[in-house]
């Protein structure tokens, strides 16, 4: 059977250092392996010189390993930046944190392709032929993830995914965000978040099959649960995703080589346990 890692996220921006070691003892002692390079840590070792030494040691105190990493993303980091002199320093600088992840060992490398405007294929496509052989030659996948905008669609993400054909190249499955755009009985586009209706400008075209679209090209999945209406990054099980079809059917995916916890823990309430048994549990579903 494939080895798929199961990696845990957590906003380490919002911990003070001398706490964050205490949230990694608890990810260690309820059985957690590894964790995610999140794009704060990204950051902080882009500009921090000290900081490579100091998660480097957290790491091997806890027994713990670094297997994905969020890439840097937000303003100024998505591949459709507009800003000429700001997509040269987006570029250089994702090309970096590629290079610290890779000595992390990460495998993938995810990105935000950035929200929707007419033309915007040309300066993704323009970042990706920059940054798809900076991936090949660190050895991580570079992934591009689903969205809930027009630019973001699996159709609009299958325009980049055949065009740029390369090992060193895939998706990244977000679960949270094809919820919110899954087709469901009963589901009412009135009550879809203000920013659907502004991205889709009033009228959000769902999507049935995500997975079945980008299946030969999913590497990792971005677990979180939502209503269907906004992105919450809720503890799956407590919103209306369908674990029990797309869990099964990710593991199916040729090129997956890991599921990532993704729940938005501080902001929720989650514990540390809690994270772990549920997505323990999840990961099992067959």
């Amino acid at each position: 059977m494939k080895d798929i890692r199961l990696t845990h996220f957590y906003s380490w921006q919002m911990i003070p250092d001398n706490l964050a070691q205490l949230v990694l003892r608890e990810f260690a002692d309820n059985g957690a392996q590894n964790i995610v390079l999140t794009e704060g840590w990204a950051l902080r070792l882009i500009k921090e010189p000290g900081f490579y030494n100091t998660l480097k040691n957290w790491l091997k105190k806890f027994g713990l390993s670094i297997f994905e990493c969020h890439g840097l993303w937000d303003h100024g980091y998505d591949l459709n930046t507009p800003a000429r002199p700001r997509r040269r320093g987006m570029i250089e600088e994702h090309k970096l944190a590629m290079a610290y992840a890779s000595e992390f060992g990460c495998k993938t490398y995810t990105v935000h392709v950035g929200p929707y405007f007419p033309g915007m294929e040309a300066p993704v496509e323009e970042a990706l032929e920059q940054l798809i052989p900076a991936a090949e030659e660190t050895g991580i996948i570079l992934a591009i993830e689903n969205g809930m905008d027009p630019g973001n669609t699996p159709d609009a993400l299958l325009h980049y995914l055949t065009k740029f054909s390369s090992p060193g190249f895939g998706c990244c499955f977000d679960a949270g965000h094809a919820n919110v755009m899954r087709p469901a009985p009963g589901k009412k586009q009135e009550l879809y978040a203000p920013y659907m209706h502004k991205f889709w400008e009033g009228s959000v075209v769902q999507e049935a099959d995500p997975i079945g679209k980008l299946a030969s090209h999913i590497v990792t999945a971005h677990l979180h649960d939502n209503d269907g209406y906004a992105d919450a990054h809720m503890l799956p099980g407590t919103g209306s995703a369908e674990w029990a079809k797309w869990i099964p059917a990710l593991k199916q995916c040729p090129r997956l080589v890991s599921l990532q916890n993704e729940t938005g823990a501080v902001g929720h309430q989650v514990s540390i346990k809690k994270l772990c048994e549920t997505f323990d549990a999840l990961v099992k579903l067959s």
